[in-house]
């Protein structure tokens, strides 16, 4: 049961907007800085094994050496989903967590109270606003975690 008004759904919409930009900004950092280039070992390390292989190495060798240079870069590729993953489910857990506590603020005929739907609106706002700021301030700390990660990547 949706009571949001069109102001509460639109400032929603903007905070939305503006954690969408900063995370999107901060995995775009960390694919051109970190992970493209370990993607890019990993392609220059498969065109070695095709040239060791030349045209008449064992095609189970090429295979198995194409899949050893791919493995560093699959890990890199893993690290990043699982940290954007774990970011997007603690964001959605905090969200919710805003939702319940305007149901818990809901009471019985509240529909006829524009000033008493209005404290809870505010009251969802701020409660967004303050998750939306929380979870930009935890990019940087993500960022440094997958670098960590990243350099320890053998």
């Amino acid at each position: 049961r949706d009571m949001a008004s069109p102001a509460l759904q639109a400032k929603a919409q903007a905070l939305n907007a503006r954690l969408e930009g900063e995370a999107k900004t901060v995995v775009d950092e960390i694919d051109r800085t970190i992970v493209r280039p370990v993607a890019r070992e990993s392609f220059v390390c498969v065109v070695n094994c095709y040239d060791k292989a030349g045209k008449t190495g064992p095609s189970e060798q090429l295979e198995h050496c194409s899949r050893q240079c791919q493995l560093r870069y699959q890990k890199a590729h893993a690290i990043l989903q699982e940290e954007v993953g774990n970011f997007q489910n603690r964001l959605n857990r905090a969200m919710m967590q805003c939702n319940d506590e305007a149901n818990d603020m809901m009471t019985p005929g509240i529909q006829n109270d524009p000033s008493k739907i209005k404290k809870i609106e505010d009251h969802v706002f701020n409660c967004m606003s303050r998750t939306v700021d929380h979870h930009i301030g935890l990019l940087a700390p993500m960022r440094k975690r997958v670098a960590a990660q990243m350099k320890s990547l053998k």
